[in-house]
């Protein structure tokens, strides 16, 4: 009876054994299997962490408090619905980003509920009147890690109404107030800066329509500590020296104060205006805001080959006086660029040789007559039929094929404005860009896929010799070259395409065109990437033919994925990774064996990891690991 109990005993024991040791096992693979999926999380240096596993299989702990300011509401006009139309829409976009919202008010501030453990973003939608109280809470929960997301002509109002100043803004934003823009019947145009955590996603130099309801603000950065995105000046109706008026007219900037953030905006979202486009823009800009205040890690793919910070193509517009084309010549050879010759078909016909010798420096594109209208709002005059333009688009590839021996690859509009029936006649023939001289909303080409083929139209981003030699009368070689490198200067602020157009009886007459070479010289000196429409045309679609995802896995792991959907080897594509926290150190990975590992370059000064893919070939997918500690 005692050898079977002992039996019994030690036959227990090893069950014992035999279950923990499957036990411990069994939590070793599914830890190694869940650091495959998430990273390096699990194991603490002391054992165990519960703390990374809530981190992980928990709810995002980013919680968002919006303050609804009574004492602003008490100085509006009487049933004005003003501060509770900001508040609900923030609401919404804040709920659509998943993140959890509470209204606060005043008297929440007073409890002392704000702390950065209660809620580690704070929304300020048009806050004019605080307290002293209030905005000492305030800059407190920023200096202890808080962070806060504000519009408008914050704290300049006391709790009773009076005049504060803009005290505010140079303490806590580290900007000065320069003016707040009038009220006109036309929305004003707020023009955003490419490259950014705040504005990646959104096409570089964006110009949101904003509704002059409320006086917009403006400011100017004065501290290092905050970065301006944006500018309200419009080079169309304002007047003033471009690149001061670019510094004092930010409308948006992010930084820090202590160990918060905050991000503003110098208009309430609710001001917004315009079609489709605009709101959706809007919601990544409010989107990549919120992210950047919880702290997220974030990533996009540059818009210039080797980083540069902004792009120029060269556009000769061929018409009167088409002999004055050779004076260009010799400085393009000389600075060893190209240009794109803007040539109508009558000049085809009548130059044939000349515009022959235009090949070797540079490419060809026709001006064609599609028909005229005054505006895109223009209700009594239409462009041609979808037929009638495609025949004229295959008229002067013919036309030019027949005279020249070369294929015509770019239009452009007679008149300027072209419409979905262009770019469908567009690839129906062939063509592959097309060149307008109307504004649009960014500064950079649009892509456009039309059936199987890829178009891309470049706008006008800058004034050109009819303004600056025509209607403003500058002759003199000094101030004609300060315009033009005012434009410069504004365009490598956005990161956009400067588009340097000039003209035979304009800027390329003999007593004027070393200006252009002058001007050339900047943008090398500005390491500027002087490209010409065909190689323009290249990148860009190739570029837009990359998929990018990004996501965090828990809190220190970062996947990239990128596939190449074109039908092109692409060289070289450059990913930025913004850490928001730049990590003590990290390793990437990849998730199949013998993918090739990404170079990099480390700024650590603005925190980003740059990742330098090679040789992205067609149809081809690579995932990328970013595990990092802080």
């Amino acid at each position: 009876m005692a050898l079977k109990k002992r039996n019994a005993f030690f036959t227990t024991l090893l069950i014992l054994i035999a279950g923990g040791l499957m036990l411990v096992t069994s939590v070793l693979i599914y830890n190694y299997i869940l650091q495959g999926v998430f990273g390096s999380y699990a194991f603490a240096s002391d054992g165990f962490s519960l703390e990374a596993f809530s981190k992980i299989f928990g709810a995002d702990q980013t919680k968002v408090a919006i303050l609804y300011s009574k004492k602003t509401e008490n100085f509006l006009p009487k049933g004005s619905t003003w501060i509770k139309d900001n508040v609900t829409a923030w609401e919404r976009y804040t709920q659509g980003n998943k993140f959890p919202v509470t209204v606060i008010t005043e008297d929440d501030l007073e409890k002392g509920v704000l702390t950065p453990e209660n809620y580690q973003i704070l929304i300020m939608p048009s806050i004019k009147a605080l307290s002293d109280r209030e905005i000492l809470t305030i800059k407190d929960y920023l200096d202890k890690g808080g962070n806060i997301m504000a519009t408008g002509a914050t704290g300049t109002f006391s709790a009773d109404g009076k005049w504060r100043g803009w005290e505010y803004f140079k303490e806590v934003y580290g900007t000065l107030f320069t003016k707040e823009t009038a009220k006109i019947p036309s929305p004003r145009l707020l023009t955003l800066k490419g490259g950014s955590p705040i504005t990646f996603d959104i096409p570089t130099g964006y110009r949101l329509k904003i509704a002059t309801w409320d006086n917009m603000v403006a400011t100017r950065v004065l501290d290092p500590r905050t970065q301006q995105l944006s500018f309200w000046y419009d080079f169309k109706i304002d007047s003033g020296l471009v690149r001061e008026e670019v510094l004092n007219t930010s409308g948006l900037c992010y930084g820090t104060y202590g160990k918060g953030r905050f991000v503003w905006y110098g208009f309430d979202i609710i001001t917004i205006v315009g079609q489709r486009e605009e709101y959706l823009v809007l919601d990544k800009l409010i989107r990549n805001s919120l992210n950047w205040l919880a702290k997220k890690p974030s990533a996009y793919i540059v818009d210039w080959p080797g980083n540069k910070k902004a792009a120029a193509i060269i556009l000769a517009s061929i018409g009167e006086e088409p002999g004055n084309i050779k004076n260009l010549l010799p400085i393009l050879a000389q600075e060893g660029v190209k240009a794109t010759f803007l040539v109508e078909g009558g000049l085809t016909g009548t130059n044939a040789d000349l515009v022959k010798s235009l090949s070797a420096y540079g490419d060809i594109s026709g001006v064609v007559d599609i028909g005229f209208m005054n505006s895109v709002n223009d209700t009594v005059n239409k462009l041609k039929k979808l037929e009638v333009q495609e025949a004229d688009f295959n008229n002067s590839i013919k036309t030019f094929k027949t005279t020249t021996g070369g294929t015509l690859k770019g239009i452009k509009p007679l008149y300027g404005l072209f419409d979905d029936n262009s770019l469908m006649a567009a690839a129906a023939s062939g063509i592959k860009y097309i060149i307008t001289d109307s504004l649009t909303d960014r500064s950079v080409p649009k892509y456009v896929v039309k059936g199987e083929e890829a178009i891309i139209t470049v706008t006008k981003t800058v004034r050109d010799d009819k303004e600056i030699v025509g209607k403003y009368g500058l002759v003199e070689h000094d101030y004609q070259l300060y315009t033009y490198l005012e434009d410069v200067d504004r365009l490598i602020f956005e990161g956009g395409l400067y588009v340097l157009k000039l003209h035979t009886n304009f800027q390329l007459k003999p007593e004027y065109v070393s200006v252009v070479k002058d001007v050339i010289k900047y943008m090398k000196e500005k390491d500027m990437w002087i490209t010409s429409m065909p190689v323009l045309y290249t990148w860009w679609t190739n570029n837009n033919r990359v998929e990018l995802r990004v996501e965090a896995r828990g809190t220190s792991r970062m996947v990239i994925a990128l596939s190449n959907v074109g039908n092109t080897i692409l060289k070289e594509v450059l990913v930025p990774v913004d850490f928001t926290l730049m990590p003590k150190t990290y390793k990437i990975s990849t998730e199949i064996i013998n993918t090739p590992l990404p170079d990099t370059d480390v700024n650590r000064e603005l925190r980003k990891l740059t990742l330098r893919i090679k040789n992205l070939k067609p149809s081809e997918s690579r995932i990328y690991y970013i595990d990092y500690k802080n």
